[in-house]
């Protein structure tokens, strides 16, 4: 059964990095789409964000692994992370071969100047999902931010947001200091709260 399992993996990840146009941020929709078929939820992928702060490497490797492994473990792990890197090795050296010839092609500028925008938006909508996800009450479910928006939002998490985001864009804040900031700050909260 892990075997199938793996082979699940591999082919939904592979997909995923072909197709994942954009970078990791902007496969991040796609990875969430995709991975429900895999039982993982709105708060496994809070945490995976979290995660990649704190640890080396591409987002898209990174949830590969983290998706793999919740489902398979090591060998799940594995086969997600080789599913989604591989399409890149491939289309990378193919693209190598002959960017040359089409560097001034039209059709390919067309083709690239469509693409830019639609990652942008698929980056807005993971951050707007996985957003939704960690600013919420725990057990508030989306459909309650329509109905009672301010019950919804827990305004100290959306404070630590509201901070962060800040710190970064008008300041210059580094973002590994801020994460490391908001570590401790969540670790006292929850120390003080529980």
């Amino acid at each position: 059964m892990i075997i199938f399992d793996c082979l699940k993996l591999f082919y939904t990840f592979f997909k995923i990095g072909l197709m994942g146009f954009g970078g990791g941020y902007a496969m991040m929709s796609m990875i969430m789409v995709e991975c429900e078929k895999f039982s993982i939820s709105a708060v496994q992928f809070a945490d995976l964000n979290a995660l990649d702060m704190i640890v080396p490497g591409p987002i898209a490797i990174n949830a590969a692994t983290y998706v793999g492994y919740l489902n398979s473990g090591f060998w799940g792990a594995l086969a997600a992370t080789v599913g989604v890197s591989l399409p890149s090795l491939i289309l990378v050296s193919l693209v190598m071969a002959f960017i040359n010839k089409y560097r001034e092609n039209t059709i390919m500028s067309g083709v690239l100047n469509g693409i830019k925008p639609a990652a942008v938006g698929l980056i807005a909508a993971a951050a707007l999902i996985v957003g939704l996800g960690v600013l919420m009450k725990p057990g508030m479910d989306r459909s309650m931010l329509l109905s009672d928006p301010m019950g919804s939002i827990s305004f100290i998490i959306f404070g630590v947001f509201l901070a962060t985001a800040v710190a970064n864009i008008k300041f210059n804040v580094n973002p590994i200091l801020l994460t490391v900031l908001a570590g401790v700050f969540g670790a006292v909260f929850s120390a003080a709260i529980g």
